[in-house]
């Protein structure tokens, strides 16, 4: 019997354990591929990030100096004078400046020239010399546009200012030009930056053999790593990306007869040219195979380890089993717990014994919370049952009805059918076909027909006031958790008082809770007297306290059971200064 017991659970078991392993094994195969394709394309953006954020911080730098030279006292004071005016201290003090500027910033710095007055204060700063006597300023206007307030930025192109020691030197430019075109007060502030500067930025070893970086601007595009024409942009895609207006993204191009291109972009701040990464999307998945193999055999080899200790955990777990459902199966229903555990004690493994004292412990909590649920169901059945008897009082009740048939001899028949309709009302609501929860709609009406039999009975000795905040008006309540509380209030408070009572009566909400505040101005409760109805409060539990009434303490245990001990009643009172009584339950 044991050894078919055990055959049948692997016989069910074991395909099931082998197709959750397999799926797992994809899972995570193509998790960790998935994760593997993802860093290669955050490490490409991270290194575009980097890149753009290096270039911003030396162009932006480089920039300002660009913008402090051109609006300096200095710079202003010789575009103000005539060229005649031009004194030998000015070209010192630009000088000095130039001097400054291109010390500091040569590594990036190709070469300076400041040419003002139509060519008639000439500065420059360079390793070489200025190639022609003229300048262009024709065909610098149109470049910019005409615009005399705006920076141009030009893209790599051969120094046509100066001559170097080396042939086709390449550099990047911008300048700023002050006058108007083809006028004779033209002047220009013009910077030339080295190509190595860029070289040594978008040459990036992470990009791989065929990724490469460029920069896109108005007029073309930038790159120095030579890659086969399959793996190069074309116009299409160097227009499209000349004409995005987000500042990052991603997108993808295929080359006619080439291969599948990714392509992350980025915006540098200063001149809002666009570096891009360019790669082929098969770079991608290169990267990653190596980690996929790696990742597929380590998965099929514990797919194997894993099936082979399935079966020896299965043969050696189904033993145990097995014998806790033989030991089972033999013992008498009558058998008390005790007897139980030492039978099993005798004949069963620990790990079975384990498992019976959890499942034992279990199954007396268990019956220990059936037995406290039906305890306190039992307490609210009974506490509700007492609440309504207490609402048909007897003294309530005649009093009630004398009062009516007052009204009825003195004629005031309109009053009489109020006070009766109110009386109706008041145990309607009371009984509500046997529901313990209702709104606090109706709550609310339940207190004011209440109120209402009590102020035509006592006249002017009290008045009330009922405010309920709208937002509550549709929540839950128990039923006859405020009539009590108020009539407490009305016999033990205003009652008492010499002179006009008042009882309000407030609602609303507190975060997740609702609070009602019932207050009157009748003597209030002493110190003493107090404590004792809190420490009454307190001792629900245990089932002592004699000081409160029974409405109140009704209202207190049936709120506690309901939601929980952290809700009921609170009781705040002064001396000849009325009482304070707060409800609290959450909200539903």
């Amino acid at each position: 019997m044991p050894f078919s017991y055990q055959s049948s659970i692997l016989r069910i078991y074991l395909p099931i354990i082998i197709f959750f392993i397999v799926i797992t094994g994809i899972i995570s195969y193509q998790l960790s591929s998935s994760h593997l394709e993802e860093n290669t394309y955050e490490n490409i953006g991270e290194s575009l990030v980097q890149s753009r954020i290096y270039m911003d911080t030396h162009l932006s730098d480089i920039f300002e100096q660009l913008v402090t030279l051109t609006n300096h006292s200095d710079m202003l004071s010789i575009l103000a004078k005539q060229p005649s005016q031009v004194e030998p201290d000015d070209y010192v003090r630009i000088n000095s400046h130039l001097n400054r500027i291109y010390s500091f910033y040569s590594p990036i710095i190709d070469s300076i020239l400041v040419n003002l007055h139509n060519g008639s204060f000439v500065l420059a700063k360079s390793e070489g010399s200025i190639k022609q006597k003229e300048f262009p300023y024709n065909e610098y206007w149109q470049r910019l546009g005409g615009n005399q307030h705006d920076f141009y930025w030009r893209t790599l192109h051969n120094d046509t200012i100066f001559s170097n020691p080396w042939d086709q030197n390449k550099v990047i430019s911008f300048y700023k030009m002050t006058g108007k075109e083809n006028s004779d007060k033209n002047s220009i502030i013009l910077f030339h930056l080295r190509q190595d500067f860029f070289r040594k930025i978008l040459d990036h070893p992470v990009m791989g053999e065929n990724g490469y970086l460029m920069l896109v601007n108005p007029e073309g595009m930038i790159s120095f790593k030579d890659v086969r024409e399959e793996y190069r942009p074309n116009d299409e895609v160097i227009s499209h990306l000349q004409d995005l207006e987000q500042e990052q993204g991603k997108f993808e191009f295929w080359k006619p007869h080439g291969k599948k291109m990714i392509v992350i972009y980025d915006t540098l701040r200063i001149n809002k040219w666009k570096v891009a990464a360019v790669f082929p999307e098969e770079q991608v998945f290169q990267n990653s195979n190596n980690f996929k193999f790696t990742i597929l055999f380590v998965v099929s080899v514990l797919i194997i380890i894993a099936l082979f200790l399935a079966n020896i955990l299965a043969r050696h777990a189904t033993k145990p089993i097995t014998l806790l459902v033989e030991n089972l199966k033999t013992v008498p229903k009558t058998l008390s717990k005790t007897e139980l555990e030492q039978m099993l004690q005798q004949k069963a493994p620990s790990e079975i014994n384990m498992l019976y004292h959890g499942f034992a412990d279990l199954s007396g909590q268990v019956n220990q919370l059936l037995e406290q649920i039906q305890y306190e169901q039992e307490t609210k059945r009974q506490l509700e049952l007492a609440i309504m008897q207490a609402q048909i009082n007897p003294h309530f009740l005649y009093n009630t009805l004398y009062s009516i048939k007052g009204l009825c001899d003195m004629g005031l028949n309109e009053d009489a059918s109020a006070m009766v309709t109110a009386l109706s009302h008041f145990f309607r609501i009371g009984i509500s076909r046997g529901k313990e929860i209702i709104t606090i709609r109706e709550e609310i009406e339940h207190i004011e027909n209440y109120l209402f039999i009590q102020e035509m009975r006592y006249g002017d000795d009290f008045s009330y006031e009922v405010e309920v905040d709208p937002e509550i008006i549709t929540c839950q309540i128990i039923k006859l958790t405020l009539q009590p509380i108020i009539e407490n209030a009305i016999y033990h408070g205003v009652k008492q008082k010499r002179g006009r009572g008042l009882l309000q009566v407030r609602g609303y909400r507190e975060e997740n809770q609702i609070r009602f505040i019932i207050q009157d101005n009748g003597n209030g409760i002493s110190p003493e007297r107090l404590a004792s109805i809190r420490q009454d409060f307190a001792n629900r539990q245990n089932g002592t306290g004699t000081v409160i009434g029974f409405g109140m303490r009704s209202v207190h245990e049936r709120i506690q059971l309901h939601y929980g001990t952290e809700y009921g009643l609170q009781i705040e009172s002064e001396s000849e200064q009325g009482t304070t009584v707060t409800i609290v339950i959450p909200i539903t």
